[in-house]
């Protein structure tokens, strides 16, 4: 699993200076859009801004959503034609279509293809708790079977998401 931390991106992110975070990850991925934690990160803040803009007290004044939303579409179709025999890709994008599908297009199409990235995720690495625990997740009835799952997802936590940035924090606290 890749480091995501990222000191300038993480601070800009930790202080809630939406629109130059944007901006810096935004000129980053511009200037190499093959890489994959540009990609990633970038992807995520986008949809985390959209979709949790209340509960981070974010308004209309303060970013322009529907531009993240453009972002978003440009970032993952970028994504699904160069990075899927990437991990981190498919992990992380199949976590956020799952979740919230109808951003990304059709919602029971893209419904599916979150959850199959998450299951492709997971065949590629296995012992990976967090693929594991987040593909258990994507299917049906299998919350009483995820707590052993869920331990070992929690031992890994602090390894996988260093950092104060949006990412980090939002898995560290959605998995702890």
């Amino acid at each position: 699993m890749i480091d995501w931390t990222w000191s300038e991106v993480d601070r800009l992110e930790h202080q809630e200076n939406w629109n130059e975070a944007k901006k810096y990850l935004l000129k980053a991925w511009q200037q190499n859009p093959t890489d994959l934690k540009m990609t990633v990160r970038l992807g995520f803040f986008c949809w985390y801004v959209v979709v949790e803009q209340g509960p981070l007290g974010i308004t209309d004044a303060d970013i322009d959503t529907g531009e993240l939303e453009s972002i978003l579409t440009e970032v993952t179709n970028f994504g699904l034609a160069h990075f899927m025999a990437e991990e981190d890709f498919l992990w992380c994008f199949g976590y956020m279509i799952s979740m919230f599908p109808y951003y990304f297009g059709d919602y029971e199409q893209w419904e599916e293809k979150g959850d199959s990235m998450l299951k492709r995720a997971y065949e590629l690495y296995p012992e990976e708790p967090v693929y594991k625990y987040s593909y258990l997740g994507s299917l049906p009835n299998t919350y009483g079977t995820r707590k052993n799952e869920l331990k070992q997802v929690k031992s890994v936590l602090e390894d996988r998401f260093r950092g104060e940035g949006l990412l980090s924090e939002y898995f560290n606290s959605v998995f702890s």
